[in-house]
């Protein structure tokens, strides 16, 4: 705790289990791969560099899922005030907590569109 008050961190405070991480991690890099697949496709068909614009269908949902690894948060769960820490959801009764947890969530959502994004400018300028 102290070492996170030095360093201007708080701690998570996370709606998944690490099994759930996994899965979510999972989906991420299969998508990645997947958007990476439909890259050199494209690449390699001599399309219109304009036609990678829609990447960023594959690569906002890769960098969620990453995100919600990395931040112990689901998003979905989130916003049905939820947390999946064993085998089945529950709900957030705690005020704070879930003030906590729906901050997280909304700190996926914005880092996933910024790496989304930013995966998709590297498309078009490769």
């Amino acid at each position: 705790m102290a070492s996170e008050m030095q360093s201007g961190t708080a701690a998570v405070c996370p709606n998944i289990s690490l099994s759930e991480r996994r899965r979510r991690l999972g989906f991420g890099v299969v998508t990645l791969v997947l958007g990476v697949a439909v890259l050199v496709t494209l690449m390699a068909a001599g399309v219109n560099r304009w036609w990678r614009l829609p990447l960023l269908v594959l690569f906002y949902p890769a960098a969620v899922g990453y995100f919600q690894y990395a931040d112990h948060t689901c998003v979905a769960l989130a916003a049905r005030d939820q947390r999946k820490t064993a085998d089945r959801a529950e709900r957030i009764e705690d005020a704070a907590e879930l003030a906590r947890v729906k901050a997280q969530a909304r700190s996926v959502q914005r880092k996933s569109l910024l790496a989304g994004v930013a995966l998709m400018v590297v498309a078009l300028l490769v």
